[in-house]
């Protein structure tokens, strides 16, 4: 059967797949724009990046078919194995990962290079979502609600720590606390979360000053330009010489080894020089466009569990474009997040087109409502339970 026929069969968010599969596109050809350069020197073809982004894509798009066709409540009887087999490969890239400029992120098994940290943050967000959508109180309660997401996400954020890997650690206590807040955490319990994440991160950033120097490099851009800030300055020449439309595709010279990580970290200012505002508001107005659509099956899940693990889901990779974007232009620091479905990773855009199977499944379950609205439908629903009540009165009026 046909993606298209499969579609409009199962009932799928057909604008979310879309859109997900436009940013892929766009993606893999922004790669191999922004890696002829380098692929031409290390591996002696210009479409080596390319062709294993290619790959990636087939795979990612694989595991989307499949994750569309699951169920998502099966993901609520596995959170937890999960979540563990996630934390320990975490541990393993500390024992075997292999190491690249300082940073051991990257963990090989049988040739196959994955990078964990975008595995645990989904696998965090469905054992949250779990949590939350138990009865009896979910979140409000110390011990069976809120001490066991506290416990693992501290695990999690201190292992990447010592990766190190400060960026995902922020996003993973960020997420973590966005989603006990909306779960009705009492706010004594996140109030004493910020406190534990405060008082243990002060003593790393004393030890640590090439961190918070990082943070001061934004405030000022003249004294840290060839240190913290060289990343940046090269990003926003990128996007300044891109003008409205771009110098055209291919053209772009901060390719040249001139902006680091420029297929990872930085594929949104490749994309500002080579296409210009008009393709970085394009790329833009995409994710928010998907975070709507996500929020819509959220407010049409079919229960706790799929409205929390869908909202989970789109934090994510909302939150994870949102920074990358703000890191591009100036506004963040550089701190190693990669742009979902578009920057050059085999893990983190499998992992992204996956998520997005499981959102599409969620919305195939979702509440639907008449053409005539939400009110018409909910009348037809309660003017057989009232019909019912007059019969059973003999017909007349119910007191």
């Amino acid at each position: 059967m046909g993606l298209a026929k499969l579609i409009e069969r199962k009932k799928y968010d057909v604008y979310l797949l879309w859109a997900t599969l436009l940013l892929a596109v766009l993606g893999m050809v922004m790669v191999s724009s922004a890696t002829q350069v380098i692929a031409k020197e290390r591996y002696a073809t210009p479409y080596f990046f390319m062709q294993r982004e290619a790959m990636h894509l087939g795979i990612g798009i694989l595991f989307l078919l499949v994750c569309m066709r699951i169920p998502f409540e099966i993901y609520r009887r596995i959170s937890v194995i999960m979540l563990v087999i996630s934390i320990l490969l975490l541990i393993a890239v500390l024992l075997w990962g292999k190491e690249i400029r300082g940073a051991r992120r990257w963990l090989t098994i049988y040739h196959v290079t994955i990078q964990p940290v975008e595995l645990v943050k989904y696998s965090l967000v469905i054992f949250i979502a779990d949590l939350i959508a138990r009865g009896r109180g979910g979140t409000r309660r110390f011990k069976e609600g809120f001490l066991p997401i506290f416990i693992f996400s501290i695990v999690i954020a201190f292992l990447l720590v010592l990766q190190p890997n400060i960026s995902n650690a922020i996003l993973i206590i960020a997420l973590s606390m966005t989603l006990l807040f909306l779960g009705k955490c009492k706010f004594s319990h996140l109030a004493g979360y910020y406190g534990a994440v405060v008082i243990a991160s002060a003593p790393y950033l004393y030890l640590r000053p090439h961190v918070y120097n990082r943070f001061l490099g934004i405030f000022n851009r003249g004294e840290f330009v060839l240190a913290q800030n060289w990343h940046v300055r090269q990003s926003l020449i990128s996007l300044g010489s891109g003008f409205l439309f771009g110098c055209g595709l291919g053209n772009g010279h901060q390719k040249f080894n001139f902006l680091p990580d420029a297929h990872t970290d930085f594929i949104y200012s490749i994309i500002g020089e080579e296409i210009g505002i008009a393709g970085t508001l394009f790329v833009l107005t995409i994710f928010v466009f998907m975070f709507f659509r996500v929020l819509k099956i959220t407010r049409n899940a079919p229960n706790t569990f799929g409205r929390f693990l869908a909202l989970g889901i789109g934090l994510v990779i909302f939150s994870t474009a949102l920074i990358n974007i703000c890191m591009s232009i100036g506004l963040l620091p550089t701190i190693g997040l990669q742009l979902p479905f578009v920057s050059y990773g085999g893990t983190s855009l499998v992992t992204s087109m996956a998520a997005t199977g499981v959102l599409l499944n969620i919305s195939r379950n979702g509440k639907r409502n008449t053409a005539k609205g939400h009110f018409y439908s909910a009348g037809r629903r309660i003017r057989p339970v009232f019909a019912r009540r007059i019969r059973e009165n003999g017909g007349g009026l119910v007191k």
